[in-house]
């Protein structure tokens, strides 16, 4: 049975609304329809706008390129999305990969003495290729690190290409992949990590509906566009060490023999500020908010860590 104010509304409306309604629907679909042909005949909404925003950046990419600048950023920090935004301005992920005017060639556009110094061969062929993104992404890493990469990302960019013009532009085409500045990357993994509380553990699971320890670290990290390593051993390694009293919310906190593993580190958890850590517990419970203090947790406790788009605060 409907309540009686449902039951009301139709005398509301009344005759004149649907009246009304004939009138303006058809005004509707004229304003709207050449909106949506335009749209259509342009390409749709700017870039900026969307928002499928790496769905749609990973749909530029080539597959095998993108898994390239994936492991990459994993052994070097720096974010994958970085490396993409500079395939992009720089041959359009080798489309052109031709002699540039000041003589830049191949598919990262490396002057040749440049890569006669940061060359890599990436792939194990045993050269060392300028047109092979799997030789070129990580010569780009390479180049990067060594001026400052990822702790001062701008001025690696700036060595990279003297232009702050061009700093601008690959962080923006970064940020358009996903990429999200280390300032904003706490507050943002915490929240994904709240929003997980109640999710059920699930061995092997890296969500979004269940979740094992390090597949929650995994997924809280994905969806700011930051490649993470699978297990909890990987991960303590990855991150850049630090010590208890230094810790920020988004950090990691590593811990041993929570079951027989031949790994030392066996748990990890999301320090999310103030006393507590969230966690996907173990077989047969849940995502948690768990104190700092819980004497299991206490006892297992070895390190914590920080993911190394930042910078560690001494």
């Amino acid at each position: 049975m409907w309540d009686a104010a449902e039951q009301e509304t139709p005398d509301i409306l009344g005759s004149l609304g649907r009246d009304a309604m004939k009138v303006i629907l058809p005004l509707a679909l004229l304003l709207f329809i050449p909106l949506l042909l335009l749209l259509a005949a342009f390409g749709g909404l700017p870039e900026a706008t969307r928002s499928t925003g790496v769905p749609a950046a990973l749909e530029q990419v080539p597959a095998d390129q993108l898994e390239v600048m994936r492991q990459t950023s994993l052994r070097t920090g720096i974010p994958w999305q970085v490396f993409a935004a500079i395939a992009k301005v720089e041959s359009g992920f080798g489309a052109n990969m031709g002699p540039s005017s000041a003589g830049a060639i191949g598919y990262c556009q490396f002057l040749p003495s440049t890569w006669e110094a940061y060359g890599v061969d990436g792939n194990g062929d045993g050269v060392a290729d300028p047109y092979d993104f799997r030789d070129c992404i990580p010569a780009a890493a390479a180049y990067l690190q060594a001026s400052g990469a990822p702790a001062d990302l701008r001025a690696a960019l700036y060595a990279y290409n003297h232009s702050w013009a061009y700093v601008d532009k690959i962080l923006a085409y970064a940020s358009g992949y996903g990429y999200a500045h280390s300032s904003s990357i706490p507050a943002k993994a915490v929240k994904l990590a709240r929003s997980t509380v109640g999710a059920p553990y699930v061995w092997g699971a890296s969500g979004p509906d269940s979740f094992d320890c390090s597949g929650l670290v995994v997924w809280v990290y994905s969806q700011l566009g930051i490649s993470v390593p699978r297990t909890a051993q990987q991960q303590s390694e990855w991150a850049a060490p630090i010590e208890a009293s230094q810790l920020q919310p988004g950090d990691l906190l590593f811990y041993e023999n929570t079951y027989a593993s031949t790994d030392r580190i066996t748990h990890v958890g999301i320090f999310q500020g103030g006393s507590s850590v969230v966690m996907a517990t173990n077989a047969g419970d849940f995502v948690r908010e768990v104190s700092l203090s819980d004497p299991y947790w206490k006892e297992h406790f070895v390190t914590a860590g920080r993911p190394p788009y930042w910078e560690v605060e001494v």
